[in-house]
């Protein structure tokens, strides 16, 4: 009987082992291999906002959490990636405006590929 079992055992072995190496034979499996975990090299120049392009929108941030930001009473949140700038056109990390109670001047873009059309650029005129 453990002969048998042996048997068994040893044949779902070498399946699996055939198995494994058709897979890692497969082109799936070498897209997969040449993955690198290494950050890929930005530009030089981080990315600015075209201030002429069209459809932005203007009014007054009042509120910004996180992602989110209240602009004219109405709350809004900002896309993955988006590009946030002050108005000298220097990029702001989410700390630099993250607040409550406050009255900044904003321009802004909605994107159009979203449901809830999410800012995908926001320039901030803070008082000087």
């Amino acid at each position: 009987m453990t002969g048998k079992i042996a048997t068994i055992l040893g044949g779902s072995c070498v399946g699996m082992l055939l198995g494994v190496a058709a897979l890692m034979g497969s082109p799936m499996a070498q897209a997969q291999s040449t993955f690198s975990t290494v950050p890929q090299v930005q530009s030089s120049q981080p990315l600015k906002i075209d201030r002429s392009l069209p459809g932005s929108r203007r009014g007054m941030l009042t509120k910004a959490k996180g992602t989110t930001v209240w602009i004219d009473g109405a709350m809004h949140l900002l896309a993955p990636g988006a590009l946030v700038e002050d108005q000298f056109g220097s990029p702001l990390a989410p700390q630099a405006y993250q607040a409550d109670g406050v009255e900044y001047g904003v321009q802004y873009w909605l994107g159009t590929d979203h449901a809830d059309r999410q800012i995908t650029h926001m320039i901030i005129i803070f008082p000087e």
